[in-house]
């Protein structure tokens, strides 16, 4: 009888330790990956009114970790991570849209170019 109650407490306890070190695995991997993402930020030299609320629940998000608060903690290291993806992304569509309106303006003024060529050529062959 003592060996069940030893067995079963000890599988309980294994079974405690395992769920809090998947639950750290789990905070670690989402503060790791908000921290990448962090240095792509900062690599990308976006604007910090986009970013400053993702950083401040990042900073949010440790601190919350150290007071045991693991899932809050986890859900805001990847809300915090899910916003600074989304100011990278806005901020390549900028970049895209205005390259393509670049484009777009060169290839107009090509037109006008070939046109301009092509009347200048209509005149002289007319002669």
């Amino acid at each position: 009888m003592k060996a069940k109650i030893f067995a079963c407490s000890l599988t309980l306890a294994l079974a405690a330790l395992t769920g809090c070190s998947g639950s750290q695995s789990g905070i670690n991997r989402s503060l790791g990956q908000a921290d990448a993402t962090r240095s792509l930020v900062n690599d990308n030299k976006l604007d910090a009114s986009m970013t400053s609320n993702s950083f401040s629940k990042l900073v949010a998000a440790k601190a919350l970790k150290e007071d045991g608060k693991i899932e809050e903690a986890q859900a805001l290291a990847e809300q915090s991570e899910l916003e600074m993806r989304l100011a990278i992304a806005k901020s390549e569509y900028e970049k895209a849209k205005n390259e393509d309106k670049k484009l777009e303006e060169s290839l107009r003024a090509d037109e006008e170019r070939k046109a301009l060529y092509q009347s200048i050529l209509d005149k002289e062959t007319k002669k």
